[in-house]
């Protein structure tokens, strides 16, 4: 059994901008907001948003490449060695878990906010259960949830931006083009906005045009572009002092309320509902093809290649859904969600700087193979950015509420535990493979 090519280019573009627009964006909004010193936060956004589009059009070329559910696993294998992208390929897959697990943990807060009754733990069961089963029903159900909820996401965030820039009052203009001494802090922090747009990659074997993809994560960025950016310009109105916010989880409700009164907040609440339902929508929609590639390679046991009469890798969804339930009920409990959003945007930082790497190497070793889509500025921009990226992500690493990098810590552990695996489990799942495929074969000739 294979997968079924069956979704269009704007699921590509939902499940790209989906699995960027996650809930622990508005608390970065205010963030930026703040190193930015006002409405000029705009820049910030559009800047890194310029940086990211280089590392955009490196997964362009990657995956029009090598189209496959392995996705980096290809790439680096071919770039790289096989271990080391092994290696590699199984901490970027458990990358999904840790953004699952932080932004149940935001969106919990949220939740309980406006039902004080209803303990936040059980908005992530409700929310993870009814994800799991959209994805186990099909990919075309998984698709057209995606798509509902990023479009209504996006467009209903962009609208309460207009409509608070339009309440205003606004600053003068000059505030919008003035650039703060904060303003590097302000663009590395509007990075993080798009972080997670180039998941999509690993569903190239569920699209019929190999080109929807580069075209889908294009299109999501500027979307996001657009949506949080108006967002972020209207906090910095609405509260002048936006570090105010920094207190607080939820200052999409309190802008909401600020604005509109109890309908804004519970707007806002709806808006903050759809970032949780496109992150783990699209969290289990890519990283469970992923994980199906892996297995089909033997990486992972044969139980993750299992698909059901859906054709849908059942096992890796449970797996990943059960995983990412587990890690946001911890984090619940102990509210150390932010070392998972450092852990989880460090190694997007350092798989972005991978791909300025990958790039460059394989346009040396494959130069005569098809590329249906060009990375920019290769190779010297390519790799500028691709070193910017590793800083930002060696950053990230090293970002800790205390003096110990925990962030640095907890994804150098889970480094030693994959390779622990890859050295003593893996050679073990494909002996055992050989010996029952070699035990079939007779039979099979036989018959």
């Amino acid at each position: 059994m294979t997968q079924r090519q069956a979704l269009p280019l704007r699921t590509a573009v939902s499940t790209s901008a989906g699995l960027a627009s996650a809930a622990i964006n508005f608390l970065a909004c205010v963030e930026i907001a703040e190193y930015a010193g006002g409405p000029s936060a705009w820049i910030a956004l559009l800047v890194a948003g310029c940086l990211i589009v280089f590392s955009a059009s490196n997964f362009a070329e990657l995956s029009g490449l090598y189209p496959s559910a392995a996705a980096i696993r290809v790439w680096t294998r071919r770039g790289l060695n096989d271990s080391l992208s092994l290696r590699i390929s199984l901490v970027y897959a458990l990358t999904v878990t840790f953004a699952i697990a932080a932004d149940a943990f935001v969106v919990a807060q949220a939740f309980h906010q406006a039902v004080p009754w209803c303990p936040g733990w059980i908005w992530i069961i409700v929310l993870l259960f009814v994800i799991s089963w959209a994805n186990l029903r099909g990919i075309r159900i998984a698709g057209r949830v995606q798509d509902v909820n990023a479009l209504m996401l996006l467009v209903t965030l962009g609208i309460v931006g207009i409509v608070i820039l339009w309440k205003g009052p606004l600053p003068p203009i000059y505030h919008f083009f003035h650039v703060g001494p904060g303003i590097f802090q302000s663009i590395a922090l509007g990075i993080f906005i798009y972080v997670g747009f180039e998941w999509v990659t690993p569903l190239a074997e569920e699209f019929s045009d190999v080109r929807a993809i580069p075209r889908g994560m294009y299109i999501a960025l500027g979307l996001i572009a657009i949506a949080f950016g108006l967002f972020t310009v209207a906090l910095t109105t609405i509260f002048p002092t936006v570090g105010q916010l920094r207190s607080t989880l939820i200052p999409q409700l309190l802008a909401g309320q600020k604005a509109l009164g109890p309908l804004g907040f519970w707007w806002m609440l709806f808006v903050t509902a759809t970032t949780a339902m496109t992150t783990f929508n699209g969290g289990l929609f890519t990283a469970s093809r992923f994980i199906y590639a892996l297995a089909r390679e033997k990486a992972l046991p044969k139980t993750f290649a299992h698909l059901n009469d859906r054709w849908v890798p059942s096992y890796a969804i449970i797996g990943l859904a059960c995983v990412s339930l587990v890690l946001a009920l911890v984090i619940f409990q102990i509210g150390q969600y932010t070392v998972l959003i450092n852990a989880s945007a460090g190694v997007e930082g350092i798989i972005y700087a991978l791909s300025a790497l990958l790039i460059v190497r394989l346009r040396k070793k494959e130069p005569h193979r098809a590329r249906p889509f060009r990375a920019l500025g290769v190779p010297w921009i390519t790799l500028i950015v691709g070193l910017l990226f590793l800083v930002l992500g060696l950053g990230a690493l090293m970002t800790s509420v205390s003096i110990i990098p925990w962030p640095l810590i907890f994804v150098g552990t889970l480094v030693m535990l994959v390779s622990v695996y890859v050295y003593l489990a893996v050679p073990k799942i494909k002996a055992k493979a050989h010996i029952k495929s070699v035990r079939v074969a007779p039979e099979e000739t036989i018959e």
